[in-house]
């Protein structure tokens, strides 16, 4: 077992605040009437779990539903939270996206990967931010959560300098020093120094770091699986908790957090997506896929790898580009799943013509044809097998400009 030096670190790393000036307000009425939105609003979307999509700017969580509007000052639509697989903030596709919303993702760092410290738990938590002491205490500091105690046994990896890579633990603890060295073996502990008991040819020693010196580590504790809600805020953080709720007075609040407390509250202007169940919510970004040429083998020897969009995406759904003709294909998690997707030309493009095949195994489910003049097509499927197969078919004018997005991509599995 892992355990904690309880010495005085004199490491604190400076956390740059995300200030937005997106707002949303309501008021409560009299009798059972929903309440009636006023003031700004943000927009989102509610997705049940019969896979329809529910507009709500403004929105509203209590403990039994969740309300969205149509428009500010429209018609309030309410969906039991028992029904809800999620909501995600923001413009539905690329081509909708408004200028301001583009900035307020820029001004987050949203739109490229992560740089600043955080530390990621084994259950999927990312919660950036810096480290400090309280007392003898080496403590992870947060903007929304309470000081964390640094369990060792509960955590996936943690960067420590800005911008520092972070290492993939492969069979052992990885640690990475600020000068670009690197140290494999058992992290024991954390505190003035890291200390670690490192692996060599000649057998093992303990070795101990000031922590100043350490720029990022991994750990191989294996994966949890993600529970309950969860919710990601602009800046990269993705909290859990028992529950979430929003009220009147412009605060997302996160009942009892999985990493302690009884409540975090977080202004609704850095919302950006929430999982109701995270066991049945799955990114298909973060799925692997296989890739081969399908029927266009003949004239393509080799197809580019699918690419996933760096930064912060509600849902962690980030957006996957497909440069077909070509066929990926998908292992689910378990057999009877659902595919939710939106797919799009690149928000840059006005070619490309060719016909999006949806196959589950290898029976043909949905086809859909995608092209200048029907950019964005959204698709919801069922499927019976554990194997999900998405193949670019040309068209007439052949293989040129023809990519697909896939934005909001994500798989349901089945309930138990």
């Amino acid at each position: 077992m892992r355990h904690i030096d309880h010495a005085p670190t004199p490491l604190t790393l400076a956390m740059v605040s995300v200030v937005l000036t997106m707002g949303v307000g309501v008021h409560g009425q009299d009798g059972d009437h929903p309440p009636t939105p006023v003031g700004g609003s943000i927009p989102a979307r509610m997705l049940d779990q019969d896979l329809q999509e529910h507009p709500a700017d403004p929105i509203v969580i209590d403990a039994t539903k969740v309300i969205g509007w149509d428009h500010p000052g429209g018609i309030p639509a309410a969906v039991p939270i028992d029904s809800m697989l999620t909501v995600i903030v923001g413009p539905a596709t690329a081509r909708s996206s408004t200028p301001e919303w583009r900035f307020i993702r820029k001004r987050a760092g949203d739109d490229a990967a992560l740089r600043g410290p955080y530390i990621r738990f084994v259950d999927g938590q990312l919660i950036p931010g810096n480290l400090t002491t309280n007392g003898p205490m080496p403590l992870w500091r947060s903007a929304w959560l309470h000081d964390l105690p640094i369990d060792l046994d509960r955590i996936s990896a943690m960067r420590l300098i800005d911008g520092a890579e972070v290492p993939q633990a492969g069979d052992v603890d990885e640690v990475i020093l600020a000068n670009g060295d690197r140290l494999r073996g058992l992290i024991e502990s954390i505190g003035i120094n890291l200390v670690i008991e490192r692996m060599n040819e000649s057998g093992s020693s303990l070795v101990s770091i000031p922590i100043d010196r350490v720029a990022s580590f991994a750990l191989v504790n294996p994966d949890d699986v993600p529970r309950g809600m969860n919710a990601w805020f602009l800046g990269g953080h993705r909290i859990a908790g028992a529950g979430i709720r929003i009220g009147d007075d412009g605060y997302v609040r996160i009942e009892r957090p999985v990493l302690g407390g009884d409540m975090a509250e977080v202004p609704i202007d850095f919302l950006r997506g929430v999982v109701f169940d995270a066991e049945l919510v799955i990114p298909l970004a973060a799925l692997p896929v296989k890739i081969d040429a399908g029927d266009a083998g003949l004239i393509r020897p080799w197809i580019p790898e699918p690419t996933v969009s760096p930064g912060n995406w509600p849902i962690d759904a980030a957006p996957i580009r497909l440069d077909g003709p070509l066929r990926a294909t998908w292992r689910l998690p378990a057999a009877g799943c659902r595919l939710c997707a939106t797919i799009e030309l690149p928000l840059d493009s006005t070619r490309g013509s060719f016909d999006l095949v949806v196959r589950d195994d290898q029976q043909e489910i949905r086809r859909v044809s995608i092209n200048a003049s029907n950019p964005v097509e959204r698709i919801t499927v069922p499927l019976t097998s554990d194997r999900l197969t998405i193949e670019i078919e040309m068209g007439d004018d052949g293989p040129f400009m023809d990519v697909a997005m896939l934005r909001e991509a994500i798989i349901i599995r089945p309930r138990s």
